[in-house]
């Protein structure tokens, strides 16, 4: 057997993923989301508020340079005019670095929660489909990610202006306590005035997610199943729902926007009201000497100024408003537990090349062969094969699957994964270049090096084996041709053939096929059997067919009849065998088995419609010497005779 290591591409780490306690509530989330990116957040901070600084002394040196003007100070005053360009210039400077780290905050976490969700959807497999609808999942990725990521880009912003608030309190609180009183009381009471709509803001917004989530979800279940839509003459049932649920997603919109509307409105009349009583309480105050022209002036920048950042925190109460709604639908995805997770009580994964046993059916997969499943029903032997590669635990506590005698559940799923590869007979393609997403786990040994030249050699081989190298050789850039999502621009039959030349690419020591070939003609099959037997050829290999042609390449045959195997053989010694086995192995393989098995204690001749003859011309050179008359035959011919026999006394 060669040794070959797999090398995996890059995950999240430990420190990469949220555990039991961050999941357990919002804040908990955002804070373990800033900690995996204390750099930009600090910086973002620190550079905020410098920015928020500068705008906040602006109205203090223009003060101080109306004063020396007044005063016919000419030299002051260029000094306070140079302190003015000092500070532009200085704004400017860290308002270019400030917007550049907020940007950087806001795709950092944003990509960073689409990504784990990504990790998280593929490492749960079914358990999360079955909770919450794939429509969801890609709302949540597409518009709870960014959300949540808008907090970190306001958080920068939001910190300059707390600061730049504070200090210009202090400053005017010292200039003139009556007027500095009046605006560091009137700011945080404006503010509280437009918190009131902040409430209604966010359930509204809830009802808007999740309506607009429903129309995700009702969109994507349709694409899935247009086809049969189609079928059945549904087009006019999903129009007319699908305009339900849009109106739906419109009326919560539209609240949204009325509340959105009364908020923006609101944030322009209440601080512009403010500004007017500052300038008008700040002039009483300027004729009377308690301040001086230039302060008056000063205050009323102040004035100005501090309606910044008041917008700035209505916008982030509105940013976290959103984001809150949307971390708890991020975090009601993250909380769905994989249907197979490693137990407290992990064993070693067994020696390679351990025998596999499923105790519910009885297939036992002996370590180096060639092994088939063969059932009337194909989604029962399916079942069989996916347990195999240990999909759901909850499974396994009724069908417990052993693996070189230990109970595979309690063996690392991560070793599971990278040892038995379960190839599904329903394949799906990922976007991008061809190449990647067939060599998903560049394999790498003495021979193949890590260059292109290697790489490139070795999924050659494999499209090789799944005689898929015209379906390549046809397109305008070979491997590297960029495919569509789910590679639907290709036929179900290429589809297939691309998806077990990446399922060979895996170099899998355990390698499950689910009918590998239900798409292709009889010649490709015929080519694919004869080299799947090559290249897997001393591995342990397990393939789900009724195939003749594949199953004339099988060590064995493992032939299952309601969930138990009933007998296994080679291919050509059940199509021999003169009994029920006999029987039901020719009535599978010619693909003339009856829709509804015959239930227990029915003559199997009932379901057998096929031609011997046909199957086994079909099976076996033209030279070949005909067998046996089969039991089957026998009793047909029986009945035939004294079906004449009846006819000839009527007569």
């Amino acid at each position: 057997m060669s040794s070959v290591r797999a090398a995996r591409p890059s995950t999240p780490g430990p420190g990469d993923r949220p555990s039991g306690k961050h999941l357990s509530s919002v804040p908990r989330f955002l804070l373990w989301q800033a900690a995996r990116q204390p750099a930009t957040l600090t910086g973002g901070v620190v550079f905020g508020v410098i920015w928020m600084l500068c705008q906040a002394v602006w109205p203090y040196l223009l003060g101080r340079a109306v004063d020396e003007g007044v005063s016919g100070d000419s030299a002051r005053l260029w000094v306070w005019c140079g302190a003015l360009l000092g500070v532009a210039v200085v704004q400017a400077v860290t308002g270019m670095l400030r917007h550049r780290m907020a940007v950087s905050n806001w795709l950092r976490s944003s990509l960073g929660v689409a990504r784990l969700i990504g990790y998280h959807s593929a490492e749960t497999g079914p358990a999360i489909t079955a909770t919450t609808s794939s429509g969801e999942i890609v709302a949540t990725v597409s518009t709870d990610s960014l959300r949540l990521g808008a907090m970190y880009e306001v958080s920068a912003r939001l910190c300059g202006g707390v600061v730049a608030f504070v200090v210009v309190s202090i400053i005017m609180l010292n200039a003139s306590l009556p007027l500095g009183l009046a605006v560091v009381i009137g700011v945080p009471a404006v503010a509280a005035l437009l918190a009131l709509l902040l409430r209604p803001l966010r359930s509204r917004q809830a009802v808007w997610r999740e309506e607009s989530g429903g129309l995700t979800t009702l969109g994507a279940d349709t694409v899935v199943g247009l086809r049969v839509l189609r079928g059945i003459g549904g087009e006019q049932e999903f129009v007319e729902r699908y305009a339900r649920q849009s109106q739906r997603v419109r009326a919560a919109g539209v609240g949204v926007a009325k509340t959105q509307s009364w908020l923006d409105g609101l944030q322009v009349l209440l601080p512009g009201a403010f500004l007017v009583f500052i300038v008008w309480f700040g002039a009483h105050l300027a004729i009377d000497g308690s301040i001086t022209p230039g302060q008056l002036t000063a205050f009323y920048g102040y004035a100005t100024f501090l309606v910044l950042p008041l917008r700035t925190a209505v916008e982030a109460a509105q940013t976290f408003t959103a984001g809150v709604v949307s971390a708890r639908r991020v975090l009601s995805v993250l909380r769905t537990q994989p249907a197979a997770r490693d137990t407290e009580e992990v064993a070693e994964a067994p020696a390679w090349g351990s025998a596999i046993e499923d105790l519910a059916s009885g297939v036992v997969i002996h370590p180096g062969r060639f092994t088939a499943i063969v059932d009337a029903d194909p989604d029962e032997a399916a079942g069989i094969a996916t347990r195999l590669g240990r999909f759901d635990d909850a499974v396994h506590r009724e069908a417990p699957v052993l693996w070189g005698g230990v109970d595979h559940t309690r063996v690392p799923v991560r070793q599971v994964r990278e040892r038995i590869v379960v190839n599904d007979a329903n394949p799906h393609l990922f976007g991008g270049r061809l190449l990647d997403g067939l060599d998903t786990l560049p394999v790498r040994d003495d021979e193949y090096t890590d260059t292109s030249t290697g790489r490139l050699r070795r999924v050659s081989a494999a499209l090789d084996t799944a005689a898929a190298t015209e379906t390549v050789d046809a397109l305008p850039e070979g491997v590297h041709e960029s495919v569509a999502e789910r590679g639907r621009t290709f036929s179900g039959g290429q589809r297939q053939r691309l998806s077990l030349a990446r399922a060979l690419l895996t170099d899998a020591e355990v390698l499950v096929l689910i009918e590998p070939t239900s798409a292709v003609d009889a010649h490709t099959e015929s080519q694919i059997a004869e080299r799947l037997r090559q290249a897997r050829d001393g591995r342990t290999t397990v393939v789900v067919t009724a195939s003749p042609l594949l199953l004339d390449r099988m060590d064995t045959v493992a032939v299952v009849r309601k969930g138990r195997v009933v007998g296994t053989g080679t291919h050509q010694s059940l199509l021999r065998q003169e009994d029920d086995l006999g029987d039901l192995y020719r009535a599978i393989v010619s693909r003339t088995i009856s829709a509804a098995e015959p239930a227990d204690g029915e003559d199997l001749d009932a379901a057998w419609t096929g031609s011997i003859d046909a199957l086994w011309t079909a099976t076996h050179p033209v030279t070949a010497q005909r067998p046996e008359k089969t039991r089957t035959e026998k009793k047909k011919s029986k009945r035939n005779r004294k079906g004449s026999g009846d006819a000839a006394s009527d007569r």
